[in-house]
């Protein structure tokens, strides 16, 4: 996932679109086949995708379209799918296609092929001047604030970045020598529902375990990576343990 590193820096939901710019056929086809490539967090749970026009859905942003994505309940399911789906955002940045992580979508279908609906991206072509171009553009903790041990001082100002419902950043991590735990931190926003909050916090919590994979890779580290159990007990859940080599 390396050859994502750079879009990260210029990545941006983006939820106006100019409708004189346009996906080409070829552009959509090009999307649509990143997906077979997306690296899975747990293999073994399914996911499915489905590109849809932004019409068919209740999609508020005017968007050229709109994938609706299912998965296989299971531990980490939702974070599973988060890693996944952030890998495409990148993907698609680096093709200055904008994107935005629909979490209000409400699709016809709830279950596809015994598989659950999990959330809704819209995305559509979009202009250059749409797209940040430094790290100084983005509103985010300082890496102190959720890296306590840290040892790279660069692989923490990668990670910072990773985006999040209502900019939360629900993760945490804790790092003594070669071995760091990365938790979510529970909270809540008035314009959430608890249980809305938490369920987008793990997905967010599978971005930032992309971008941390990613900044791993450039920064040169190889690992090892342990992922934790979901649970709703307590003020932290332990989401990975990474070892480095």
């Amino acid at each position: 996932m390396k050859e994502l590193y750079s879009s990260i820096y210029k990545r941006r939901s983006v939820r106006n679109y100019d409708a004189d710019v346009k996906l080409s056929d070829e552009e959509l086809a090009e999307a649509e086949a990143y997906l077979g490539e997306l690296k899975p967090l747990i293999p073994e749970l399914k996911v499915q995708f489905e590109i849809v026009p932004r019409e068919q859905t209740n999609c508020r942003f005017n968007a050229q379209y709109c994938l609706l994505v299912y998965g296989e309940q299971g531990n980490l399911w939702l974070t599973n799918i988060g890693y996944m789906l952030e890998q495409w955002d990148l993907f698609l940045a680096s093709r200055n296609i904008g994107v935005c992580w629909f979490g209000m979508g409400k699709p016809e279908q709830k279950e596809r092929d015994g598989l659950s609906y999990a959330i809704m991206l819209c995305f559509g072509k979009a202009k250059e001047q749409d797209f940040r171009t430094k790290a100084e553009d983005f509103n985010r903790n300082d890496v102190e604030n959720i890296w306590s041990g840290l040892g790279d001082e660069k692989l923490g100002e990668i990670v910072r970045l990773a985006p999040s419902a209502v900019n939360s950043q629900p993760w945490r991590v804790e790092q003594v020598g070669k071995s760091f735990n990365v938790y979510r931190q529970k909270g809540s926003v008035p314009i959430l529902s608890a249980q809305l909050f938490k369920r987008f916090n793990k997905i967010d919590m599978g971005i930032f375990l992309c971008y941390l994979d990613i900044a791993l890779e450039e920064c040169g580290y190889n690992f090892t990576r342990q992922l934790g159990t979901e649970s709703d007990e307590g003020k932290r859940v332990l989401v990975a343990t990474y070892t480095l080599d």
